[in-house]
């Protein structure tokens, strides 16, 4: 009960911030506040992290995202349609990837995860637990003019064709701050984390998860030009799929299947945004395992680290200021990688460079 009254409190002060309190009954916010409540218990958050989270809840609203297929060598994407939720994760490199497959939690302990037998689950858990959230605010810089046009000819020239344009800036940002998502994703420290393995269906979950962070953050936003920026940014996303998908071998149908994971995309956005929003008996974690570990309860464990890093950076892009983010100015958390060390488990790209090394 004093974890009610506290959430309540924190809650409605969120709210009084927003300007609502004034419009809501006190009966409805009692609602909202237990609603909410739930929410942040079933979440593992501690007291001291309530004003904090309920903040965060409080400014998510919705969005659009979500998809993916199975292309490892013994099925390839055309048995996308057959084989959609059912064998995400099929290379797993470690014992013991979920509770099912013989972890143990302390029965003392308030966070299952954070004493998990299980290092990666420990480490990982821990990791984003007690680090705080910041802005994701990076400078990447400008796209530089070709060495050939760098004269006062060049420039004329390139400021003729458009280079220099309001659209043309915005292009370039949208383009930069989707390699922050690929940087993010092919950097393979995710896919040890939450044990998605490496192939084609895990990518493409971490890539749509992080293109819905980013939509979802300027969804709310005023500034005039930010539809143009996230059509332009999505059509990154999208191009980039299609070229992932014809790297992986595929040259039959491909339409079908981009159009399959389009809808993959939505659907899981649309439920995610409903989560947000308080419209749903969900969790995140719940749509997380429904939605990329084909329900599985097995993966419940990666499912909730999953949910934990998805609120964590949620809120980082909270902090991170709009124009940084219409600028493509980001790069997002890069905590877990010091916790997969760790924990002893490498990236891919860590493993390949260590096996470049002789």
């Amino acid at each position: 009960h004093t974890s009610a009254t506290y959430a309540y409190h924190c809650y409605i002060a969120t709210l009084g911030c927003c300007g609502y309190v004034g419009t809501m009954t006190r009966t409805v916010q009692a609602l909202r506040a237990c609603r909410m409540l739930r929410s942040l218990s079933a979440a593992n958050v501690s007291a001291l992290q309530l004003p904090l989270a309920a903040t965060s809840v409080v400014g998510c609203q919705a969005s659009t995202s979500g998809g993916g297929c199975d292309h490892d060598g013994c099925r390839g994407l055309l048995s996308f349609g057959q084989h959609l939720t059912v064998r995400l994760f099929s290379s797993g490199h470690e014992n013991g990837g979920s509770f099912a497959s013989g972890d143990r939690v302390a029965s003392n302990s308030r966070d299952p995860l954070e004493s998990s037998t299980n290092a990666r689950i420990r480490e990982v858990a821990t990791t984003l637990s007690n680090t705080l959230p910041v802005s994701l605010h990076y400078d990447r810089g400008e796209v530089p003019i070709p060495p050939d046009l760098d004269n006062p000819l060049g420039r004329a020239m390139l400021r003729v064709m458009g280079f220099e344009s309001k659209k043309s800036k915005l292009l370039h940002a949208a383009q930069r701050l989707y390699e922050a998502v690929t940087e993010q994703v092919d950097s393979g420290v995710l896919q040890k984390s939450f044990q998605t393995g490496n192939v084609f269906w895990s990518t493409y979950v971490l890539l749509s998860l992080h293109v819905w962070l980013v939509i979802h953050r300027l969804r709310t936003s005023s500034h005039p030009d930010v539809r143009f920026f996230r059509q332009r940014f999505y059509n990154q996303f999208q191009q980039d799929v299609e070229f992932r998908v014809y790297a992986a071998g595929v040259q039959v149908g491909v339409v079908k299947w981009l159009k399959k994971l389009e809808e993959h995309f939505y659907e899981t956005s649309f439920e995610f945004d409903k989560v947000l929003a308080g419209e749903s008996q969900e969790r995140l974690a719940d749509v997380i395992l429904r939605k990329y570990f084909g329900g599985e309860e097995r993966h419940r464990p990666n499912a909730e680290l999953l949910e934990r890093y998805v609120t964590r950076e949620l809120h980082c892009l909270t902090l991170t200021d709009e124009e940084a983010v219409l600028r493509g100015h980001v790069r997002f958390s890069t905590v877990l990688a010091g916790a997969v060390r760790r924990a002893g488990v490498n990236s891919p790209a860590e493993e390949a460079g260590a096996g470049g090394g002789g």
